[in-house]
């Protein structure tokens, strides 16, 4: 996600907590009716990284900034999680009273440092009760990058405030929230009390959520309005359809309200308490909601959930324990509702916490990672919607072995063959290269171990210290092995002088070819990594590599690994230089004959005709230098001013000659008329014959080059043409080149 989407989301805060209903600045609305509490997110996962930014570095330096916007009449409190403690759910802090002052806030934020749980529910309920949210207008903008890892469910905490509350509101902020359980599960806290929700998935999708949910003008409460939701368990699935809702006064009386075959349903009522009801025919199942108050001029939802019996099994294969970072199958039975999965979790640990998981839509059995991590642990079937363990069997994690053999000793930059034994191959298993001190998740080259033994290893460019690592799932080192790199050794010979853009021999000696190895020629102070051309030594000794076009000191380097330089020979490459002969004037459309000398042929040398202001790259007709002199260049269409060149791998002009074309003429002769379909005799002169000259029999208002018939000139005078069968005006044409008309006659076909 870029940084500039999460940078946005931030800036929706000030919105969410500026543009309030205009009912809450009511005389009616209670005092206070104003204010929110921002609750951020403090823990351990907001060290995530963004683009190489941590998103609690984000957070600190773009609340800083929002803060010295809002308006000084807006009270604003804040509240965090997870900031002090791993491991505490009860790890919550009020930061900032409502009405701090804007210093204070920033600087707390400034101090936090995320490490714990996150207790979502606890800290919505901690603001609401900070806010009064049964007498009061409350609003709470939760920013969360994750979900709930305590015990409390917060749909249902969120469900629970709003029906007790006088007008509470949640605005959720998912901040790099990617995972499907996790984004339903802050979308559900969101919708279960009015509020808006808001995914930072991506930077066009962000930005048209704001636009029409956030930074749009909020619309005035002139109504009293109850959103009617029904789930599938608490905190579950928001039922679509198929529902019958009943809204009758509390203590009794005729209904208010009654729909059948709905799903969510939005009622205006008058204010008072309310007895709601609700039952799906096709199943049975009811639910209720008792003294629902409604306050004037508010928007109240309910949120009633169906509950019913959700029961799973779940066995792993082998049973009862596994190597560790192998792949176990579990075996399940269950609901397989949306958003169900199979999780492997530390024994004991919390409903939300897992190390490996799969959907249960992707299939029976699952198969999933063992930790890497030797322990105990449990395979659990997880209600997604609530989050909820339906079942669980334990399994003992054992210590996966490995083994490596090869070499005590190898050159720098070879390639090393290295046998190897461990556990089944899975993801992010491989072996690799490092510094003997170097962290587990380091690497050089590596061999992934499910291309199987041996792996082939190059070895560091520098000599030295190293170790080979059998390293499991990215993070593990099950087995390790010493090697002594020596440095490598090379030679290179080349002549000691050359002509720009000639192609030299040069001979090499040096460690067995490697991708990543090769001659070339370049400045002696440019980088390692430069070249200009170059040969793999790959190809064998000697290499063939092409001097640079420009004269000047340049050096020959044996390069290893695209990056160290083992050998260099320094070479004088002199100007290349260059002659053209030729005639000094020529007809449009002319063969020339061009005499030239210049340097031994290479590629993308060649000699052609052009103006003389043309960039040195461009050309109109052109002979290719290897040919051999002399080049025969056609001259071009158009009289003027050209000159002749030779020029060197495509760029540079070495030799230039001036050279005049004058227009080209021909003349036309034929009958004034001729039969349809008859053949005509056209006598015609021109200049001297070239590719593309032909006479043509064309429509008047057909283009220059169009034609009926044509025959090329290069078959002599007569032009023996075949009129078309359809009686009309033509015209006779002399056309060169394919592209320009020297000389037109009309001509009549008669029936």
């Amino acid at each position: 996600m870029a940084i500039r989407a999460i940078l946005s989301v931030f800036s929706a805060i000030v919105f969410m907590v500026a543009a309030l209903p205009a009912a809450a600045q009511d005389a009616s609305t209670p005092q206070g009716g104003g204010d929110s509490i921002l609750v951020l997110d403090a823990s351990g996962s907001m060290w995530g990284q963004i683009e190489g930014e941590a998103k609690i570095t984000i957070a600190k330096r773009v609340l800083g900034d929002l803060l010295n916007d809002l308006p000084v009449e807006r009270r604003l409190g804040l509240i965090t999680y997870g900031h002090r403690r791993t491991g505490d759910c009860t790890d919550i802090e009020e930061l900032a009273a409502i009405g701090a002052d804007r210093g204070a806030i920033s600087s707390a934020v400034q101090k936090l440092n995320p490490k714990g749980k996150t207790p979502m529910a606890d800290s919505i309920k901690l603001a609401a009760d900070k806010l009064k949210y049964t007498e009061n207008k409350a609003t709470v903008i939760l920013v969360s990058d994750g979900i709930e890892t305590c015990a409390p469910d917060p749909c249902g905490v969120a469900a629970a405030l709003e029906a007790a509350g006088a007008d509470f509101t949640v605005h959720v902020v998912g901040f790099d929230v990617t995972e499907e359980n996790a984004q339903a599960q802050l979308r559900c806290i969101a919708d279960n009390t009015g509020g808006q929700f808001v995914s930072a998935s991506n930077a066009g999708e962000l930005t048209q959520a704001l636009e029409e949910t956030v930074v749009a003008e909020p619309e005035a409460v002139t109504a009293t309005k109850v959103r009617l939701r029904a789930t599938e368990l608490e905190g579950g699935l928001v039922i679509e359809e198929g529902l019958t809702w009943t809204v009758t006064p509390a203590g009794g009386g005729d209904a208010v309200f009654t729909e059948d075959g709905a799903g969510s349903v939005d009622i205006e009522v008058e204010p008072g308490t309310y007895d709601i009801a609700v039952i799906r025919p096709s199943d049975g199942l009811k639910g209720e909601q008792k003294a629902f108050k409604v306050a004037e001029n508010t928007w109240k939802t309910v949120t009633i959930a169906l509950t019913f019996p959700v029961e799973a099994t779940v066995r792993a294969e082998p049973a009862g324990e596994g190597v560790a970072g192998v792949n176990v199958k579990a075996h399940w039975t269950g609901p397989d509702r949306r958003g169900d999965y199979i999780a492997i979790a530390e024994k004991g640990a919390d409903k939300g916490s897992y190390i490996s998981y799969r959907y249960t839509s992707q299939g029976n059995p699952a198969e999933l990672r063992l930790p890497v991590e030797p322990g105990d642990y449990e395979i659990r079937y997880m209600l997604g919607r609530p989050i909820r363990v339906l079942a669980s069997v334990d399994i003992k994690v054992t210590p996966a072995t490995a083994t490596l053999t090869a070499p005590e000793t190898a050159i720098a930059g070879e390639e090393v063959d290295v046998e190897f034994t461990g556990p089944p191959a899975g993801s992010g298993d491989w072996v690799t290269v490092v510094k003997p001190d170097a962290d587990d998740n380091k690497y050089n080259d590596y061999h992934y171990t499910r291309n199987g033994s041996p792996a082939t290893i190059r070895m560091p460019l520098e000599a030295g210290e190293y170790e080979l690592r059998f390293v499991q799932n990215n993070k593990k080192v099950l087995a390790r092995k010493p090697i002594t790199v020596t440095a490598a050794l090379a030679t290179i010979k080349g002549p000691e002088t050359a002509i720009a853009g000639e192609e030299v021999e040069i001979k090499f000696t040096g460690p067995e070819a490697s991708s990543g190895d090769w001659i070339t020629v370049t400045a002696p102070d440019a980088p390692a990594n430069k070249y200009n051309d170059y040969h793999y030594t790959r190809n064998g000794s000697p290499g063939t590599v092409r001097m640079p076009l420009e004269a000047g000191e340049y050096e020959l380097r044996f390069v290893q690994g695209n990056s160290k330089i083992i050998a260099r020979q320094p070479i004088t490459v002199t100007e290349a230089t260059a002659t053209l002969s030729a005639k000094d004037t020529a007809i449009a459309g002319e063969t020339v004959s061009v005499e030239f000398t210049g340097p031994a042929p290479g590629q993308g040398d060649w000699v052609t005709v052009i103006e003389p202001d043309a960039p040195d790259n461009k050309y109109t007709d052109y002979e290719y230098t290897r040919a051999g002199s002399p080049a025969e260049i056609r001259m071009p269409l158009d009289a003027g001013e050209y000159e002749l060149r030779f020029v060197q791998a495509n760029k540079k002009v070495l030799a230039r000659r001036p050279i005049s074309v004058t227009a080209a003429t021909a003349t036309l002769d034929a009958p004034a008329s001729a039969k349809a379909d008859s053949v005509a005799d056209v006598t015609f002169t021109g200049p001297p014959v070239g590719q593309g000259d032909y006479i043509a029999l064309s429509q008047l208002d057909q283009p220059d080059v169009k034609y009926l018939t044509y025959v090329y000139v290069r078959g002599g005078s007569p032009a023996k043409l075949r009129m078309p069968k359809e009686p009309g005006e033509y015209e006779l044409r002399y056309i060169q080149g394919n592209k320009k008309v020297l000389a037109r006659r009309p001509i009549t076909v008669t029936p």
